[in-house]
């Protein structure tokens, strides 16, 4: 009887120590803190734009694979947070690659390759943007397609090292709300996945602030830094100026504000820059601005039969820019209405039609774009 006790307890006491092996092989597991998703967006473009001298006509009728994400994430631990991102839609990139270091909620820092910190607009995902584009002023002074033709199709994104984190949190609804959230960074200013071109640094930083008002948030941003001219003009057969070597600077800033609950979402924000250029003349100053403003309302729609929920939301845009302000041919105005339309949360589709008016053209110029993004 004493063996028999004595063998069942043994046995109870291996299975146990399995157990705790078990356990603590699970949390040594990937799966325990990496998640792998990723989207695809394809769209259809259609641009008819008549010119100036009534007879050229531009036109586009094109399909194309727009992005193509790899997204993985991971939490290694409650301080540790990385993320690595690509895209495979033209050919293969790192679209996003940091590590963040989670120290408290009022400091934290965050490494590698990232959106940077200027404007509301630029760190939205283009799943959650209400049109199919950036707004002007967005990628002309925001890393997207520069006035100045640095950091071209970088997505807003540079590689850098940045501090942020909420302060002065006050409750709302058992919730810490933050008052104020700041982001400080230090870039290269050449783009995505490219080195620096000089030995200074760009800075850029933002400040959110909430004032009280559920949903409201105000926002100001600021961005400078040196960028290395590459321009050449040709002023004869045996003269060209050659502006390599010289750097030149970019100054930008903005303010705006958001308003968001479930339903309407309404954001719009003004940027100023100043940005040193070159022509056959000499390095010259080009001040630029714009502001945009844009809106959409949710509408929820519940099948009976499935029981799934549709969301669709108009969408509207108004988005102005001027690329040289003392030039009145440089305007220009789009006007975008559009239907959001979620008819499952793995899959959207977004219609945008955009009236163009330029200042440059006596026609008005017409886009339709459509755009399906699937998320797994």
């Amino acid at each position: 009887m004493r063996k028999k006790s004595l063998l069942l307890l043994v046995i109870m006491m291996f299975l146990g120590s399995l157990s705790t092996i078990n356990a603590q092989e699970k949390k040594k597991l990937i799966g325990d803190y990496l998640s792998i998703s990723g989207w695809m967006n394809i769209q259809y473009d259609y641009e008819r734009q008549l010119q100036n001298d009534n007879l050229t006509l531009t036109e586009l009728n094109t399909f194309n694979v727009r992005r193509a994400r790899l997204d993985v994430k991971g939490n290694i631990n409650p301080y540790l947070e990385f993320r690595l991102q690509g895209d495979f839609a033209v050919s293969p990139k790192m679209v996003d690659g940091f590590v963040k270091v989670k120290l408290a909620k009022y400091f934290n820092i965050q490494a590698g390759q990232f959106k940077i910190p200027f404007t509301f607009e630029n760190p939205q995902s283009p799943l959650t943007l209400e049109g199919i584009e950036y707004a002007q002023v967005i990628s002309k002074l925001s890393g997207y397609s520069d006035v100045c033709h640095v950091a071209t199709y970088s997505g807003g994104r540079d590689v850098g090292l940045m501090l942020y984190g909420d302060l002065f949190n006050f409750e709302r609804e058992g919730k810490e709300i933050p008052i104020l959230t700041y982001k400080l960074g230090v870039f290269n200013g050449n783009g995505m996945n490219k080195k620096d071109a000089n030995l200074g640094k760009d800075i850029a930083g933002s400040i959110e602030i909430c004032p009280g008002v559920k949903g409201l948030k105000l926002a100001a941003s600021y961005y400078n830094g040196d960028y290395l001219l590459d321009n050449e003009f040709k002023i004869n057969d045996t003269l060209t100026i050659n502006h390599k070597d010289n750097f030149a600077n970019r100054d930008r800033l903005t303010f705006g504000g958001k308003y968001e609950n479930d339903r309407l979402t309404i954001r719009s924000e003004y940027i100023y820059g100043k940005t040193d250029m070159a022509n056959e003349e000499g390095i010259y100053l080009l001040e630029s601005d714009g502001f945009y403003v844009s809106a959409g309302y949710w509408f929820d729609i519940k099948c009976k039969k499935s029981g799934n929920v549709q969301r669709i939301r108009p969408v509207a845009r108004y988005d102005f820019f001027r690329e040289d302000m003392t030039e009145i041919n440089t305007n220009s105005t789009y006007y975008m209405v559009g239907i959001d339309w979620w008819p499952y949360k793995n899959l959207r589709l977004l219609v945008n039609y955009t009236m163009k008016d330029k200042a440059a053209n006596d026609n008005f110029g017409h886009l339709l774009q459509a755009q399906l993004s699937v998320k797994f």
